[in-house]
């Protein structure tokens, strides 16, 4: 069974002979082919019906008619005449379509250069990969085509008819039909790098940039490069299968939620009348998706803000005074106060509702329930674009209630898409994770529309080192140490900006930040930039391990963890807090104390 995208009951078929190929081509190709049905394919965004591509078979463009023999008037190799309700129409051939988008496809790669066949061998030049084009017809039978002379300008071996493709023809007869149309391959199949190296060419949309790490990708290939990092299949297609209406996406750490949340605004944006609007609750994600919706070209159709500063720019948009240092000389109180500001305006009507074509909001487990409603209003009625997604084990701020989605105005029933394979981590890093925090996470949930299921991580198989935990005497030493570590990570090939240090209080990252100073180790102190991540200083990046939150660097250290609940916090949400910082680190951790705790003993023991 192939896999579709988008998948068969999100995708959107303009005929009924269409829908009939997408079934015949999920269930009788391969399971290792892929089919992506009209979808805009390379840099000139042509709209192929479908495209096929199989490792080892190739690639192949299907263009679909749902033409009646009597409506053929005539027909040449590149214009067909038909007879429509409408009188005489003057189409392309087929044929012609596909073999002009195929040739549109080999050209993206040809100017690549890493899907070629290289210097020096005997196919120098050529796609590594073989491709073909075809056309379906749908309500034409080939013994009625054998009866005309059609065959004179369609070659029969690159059409396939609708008795051909019935629920009760012979799998094995299509799939040969098919691939008879892809030239003979001329080398290995594709290796998984290379298959998504020609994903990422077909469909830039799905290439992992901004959000991956702070060091951004050039957006034309670097043709020296010979892996590009996309979205998995299965991220791919549940970004691209959302369909409409209210979403929720529920994913552990590292599953690919914010990268599934920015492809969806930019999608909703690019066919937006109305502003959409992406809510976060930390600054450093709210600038990594500011940067993302930028280099994506959809900055002026995408307001990205954190909520409480959303609130705030309600009030000053609508002449709403702020609640003011003077009257709440305490920042969270005064935070609170703008919230309430804003529903009391909503409210009494003095700040219309339906302002956006889409609300998407990031990590919606630090939001109040109150906040969710209050965003939920936002969404223009006719869209109903709302999505909201969260991850239950991450949240970290005292006191936030579990959503009840219903009692919210938000339809979750039937709506809900669970992440559970961590793609960020290494299989040691998730192992590692996974162990101290066990009985905070607790028993996991197996069913998607189950609000109180809590999810557990799998990892994806990628192997790297164990987190290292160590024992200092003092802040002081645990700097040290830290320093040097970064220093050895430098040796061993990383860059500066792919290194970052997090605390669980800003005089521990500024002691930090001193001693690595005097080691010549560059920073970047991301309170100097709204505690957003800069993408334009080499230097290792400095973060409370609550701004953190939905970022990832290589290589993360995490000082003053034996400090951690000394204000009366539970352990449960220095746990959850812990569990954040770990898994922002895509290869390496490095966990420092110097004082004992109960989360200390976790981690050792």
């Amino acid at each position: 069974m192939a896999i579709l995208i988008p998948s068969l009951g999100f995708a959107r078929f303009d005929t009924r002979g269409e829908l009939r190929l997408a079934e015949r081509l999920k269930d009788f190709l391969e399971e290792n082919a892929v089919v992506w049905h009209n979808l805009p394919v390379g840099p000139r965004s042509r709209h192929p019906d479908f495209i096929i591509v199989h490792p080892a078979n190739g690639l192949l463009v299907l263009e679909v008619k749902d033409w009646r023999l009597e409506s053929i008037v005539s027909a040449d190799k590149t214009k067909i005449e038909l007879l429509t309700s409408h009188g005489i129409v003057r189409e392309s051939s087929p044929l012609e379509q596909a073999r002009k988008y195929t040739f549109d496809v080999v050209r993206t790669l040809e100017r690549d250069g890493q899907l070629l066949f290289p210097a020096g061998h005997r196919f120098k030049g050529r796609p590594i990969l073989p491709f073909g084009f075809g056309a379906v017809f749908t309500n034409i039978t080939r013994k009625q085509f054998d009866q005309t002379n059609l065959k004179e300008v369609l070659a029969e071996h690159l059409c396939v008819f609708k008795d051909e493709m019935s629920d009760g023809a012979d799998p094995e007869e299509f799939r040969s039909r098919l691939w008879r149309m892809v030239y003979p391959r001329l080398g290995e199949p594709l290796s998984m790098p290379q298959f998504d190296r020609l994903r990422a060419l077909l469909f830039p949309e799905i290439r992992i940039r901004q959000i991956a790490l702070p060091l951004d990708e050039p957006m034309v290939p670097d043709p020296s490069d010979r892996t590009l990092a996309v979205m998995d299949m299965h991220q791919e297609q549940i970004a691209r299968s959302l369909g409409e209406g209210h979403r929720i996406i529920r994913g552990v750490a590292g599953s690919g939620k914010t990268l599934i949340l920015a492809f969806r605004a930019e999608y909703l944006a690019r066919a937006a009348t109305k502003p959409v609007l992406i809510l976060c609750y930390a600054n450093g994600i709210a600038g990594r998706l500011e940067d993302t919706m930028q280099n994506r070209g959809v900055e002026d159709r995408v307001q990205v803000r954190t909520f409480h500063s959303w609130c705030y720019w309600m009030l000053r948009t609508y002449g709403i005074p702020a609640p003011s240092e003077r009257e709440y000389p305490d920042y969270e109180k005064r935070l609170a106060a703008s919230v309430s500001e804003v529903v009391k305006a909503v409210d009494q009507g003095h700040i219309p509702t339906e302002q956006y074509d889409a609300v998407l909001i990031d990590e919606a487990h630090d939001f109040e329930p109150q906040w969710l409603a209050l965003a939920a209003k936002m969404v223009n009625p006719r869209t109903k674009a709302l999505m909201v997604v969260y991850d239950d084990i991450q949240a970290i701020y005292k006191g936030r209630e579990r959503p009840v989605w219903r009692q919210l105005g938000i339809e979750a029933q039937g709506r809900t898409t669970v992440l559970k394979v961590n793609y960020r981590n290494t299989a040691q890093i998730v192992a590692f994770a996974r162990r101290f925090a066990s009985d905070v996470i607790g028993a996991p949930g197996t069913i998607a529309d189950d609000e109180h299921a809590i999810l557990l991580p799998e990892d994806a198989g990628r192997q790297g080192l164990v987190p290292e935990v160590r024992q200092c005497v003092s802040i002081d030493a645990e700097a040290h140490c830290i320093a040097e570590w970064f220093l050895g990570r430098k040796k061993a090939g990383y860059e500066w900006p792919q290194m970052a240090c997090l605390y669980p209080e800003h005089w521990i990252g500024e002691r930090v930040a001193q001693v690595l100073a005097k080691h010549e180790v560059p920073i970047d102190m991301a309170k100097n930039n709204r505690n957003r991540v800069s993408t334009k200083r080499v230097a290792v990046r400095f973060l409370s391990m609550h701004t953190a939150k939905g970022l990832e660097f290589p290589c993360v250290a995490i000082a003053g963890l034996g400090l951690l609940g000394r204000h009366g916090e539970a352990v449960e949400e220095c746990v959850r807090l812990t569990y954040v910082g770990v898994t922002r680190a895509t290869h390496e951790a490095l966990l420092t104390y110097s004082s004992e705790s109960a989360l200390v003993q976790r981690l050792i023991t």
